[in-house]
């Protein structure tokens, strides 16, 4: 799997660097074989080679842990329901998933960007691996957001509602997704000023442990913070939580972006009109990182991971606020490799501790 992931990411990555000389016709022929290309990759993987497949298998096979299945969501179950009838196995769950997730993402990301090139190796460097192979279930939750927020910026809020709401029907988390229609494609002075202080706060909030479930009534997911608190308490969030933030350096590396993509706003705008509301939808996703995560590290780290799906727009935009374009390709390339590095190392350490 490993010289697949390493072939499957240089690949796009030179790709990346010529696509202003390809034709559409080419761009879009070497845009669907890479998802082919994908699709397999996490299909075909083997349990244990990456994080939660061991869990999935359990799931799959109706081993898994009690507090896990009240946590799954009806469409896990169909679907692989279907699966075990037609006597297939664990592999035919993982291609099910990332052939529904690829087929939702590969679209939506040639969409937002100028350059679905790079923008599909940005990615490739992380989140194909996050949501594809780790977090599937959230990964479909993710892409169709993605399809929510371009459908936001292009004023038909009604289907980015359905984008939404069909998400819940894949992970429960995507209900969170209705923020978005609390957000306005637009950056006054005053918000700037929030989304500044909103990361040393936040860290505070973090370092010091704050428990806001006490604040959060049943209704609003009161239940399901319950929940989470009883697989921290019982030990098994440990298991879930993922890198914690003090060494995490692709959360450091949002954050960097997160402050530089404010900056620059106004500029970056110009070439991608995604970028305002991806800097908000960021700015949540940090919220949950920061200040549930003395509730449950997991709801945490992996609220924030299906909100920062948005720094895909950030990243893929700030390869304009280089002159010429080429250096803002190279700079985002170097910076995907590091990431994609990163990623590779930390899920290698994570598979030693299960």
């Amino acid at each position: 799997m490993v010289p697949s992931l390493v072939l499957l990411f240089f690949t796009c990555m030179a790709l990346s660097f010529f696509e202003d000389k390809f034709t559409q016709r080419d761009k879009v022929i070497m845009y669907i074989l890479l998802g082919i290309v994908m699709v397999l990759i996490a299909g075909l993987r083997a349990v244990g080679s990456t994080p939660d497949t061991d869990a999935y298998e359990n799931m799959f096979y109706g081993k898994g842990n009690t507090l896990l299945e009240e946590a799954t969501e009806p469409s896990f179950t169909f679907i692989t329901s279907i699966l075990q009838s037609l006597s297939l196995g664990i592999n035919a769950l993982f291609t099910t998933y990332a052939l529904i997730s690829i087929a939702i993402h590969l679209p939506v990301l040639w969409k937002i960007a100028r350059l679905p090139l790079l923008t599909l190796t940005i990615y490739i460097s992380y989140y194909y691996m996050m949501h594809e192979m780790v977090q599937i279930r959230a990964g479909v939750a993710a892409g169709l957001f993605l399809w929510a927020i371009y459908y936001y910026v292009e004023q038909k809020k009604k289907i980015a509602l359905g984008c939404i709401l069909v998400g819940i029907f894949f992970h429960y988390s995507a209900a969170a997704g209705l923020v978005l229609f609390l957000l306005s494609n637009k950056l006054p002075q005053w918000q700037k000023i929030v989304l500044y202080l909103l990361v040393p706060v936040g860290l505070l909030a973090y370092f010091t442990q704050l428990d806001l479930s006490t604040f959060v009534p049943e209704e609003f997911g009161g239940d399901k913070l319950v929940l989470y608190r009883k697989l921290k308490d019982k030990g098994i969030e440990d298991k879930l939580s993922g890198w914690p933030l003090e060494g995490n350096l692709l959360i450091w590396m949002n954050i960097i972006l997160f402050y530089a993509s404010i900056f620059y706003s106004e500029f970056l705008v110009k070439h991608c009109k995604y970028v305002l509301i991806a800097i908000k939808i960021q700015a949540v996703g940090f919220c949950f990182l920061f200040f549930l995560h003395g509730v449950s590290a997991v709801l945490g780290n992996r609220m924030n991971d299906y909100f920062s799906i948005a720094s895909i727009i950030l990243w893929a935009a700030s390869a304009y606020a280089f002159y010429p374009k080429i250096v803002g390709v190279v700079i985002n390339n170097i910076i995907s490799t590091f990431r994609f590095i990163t990623s590779m190392l930390g899920y290698a350490l994570s598979l030693l501790f299960l």
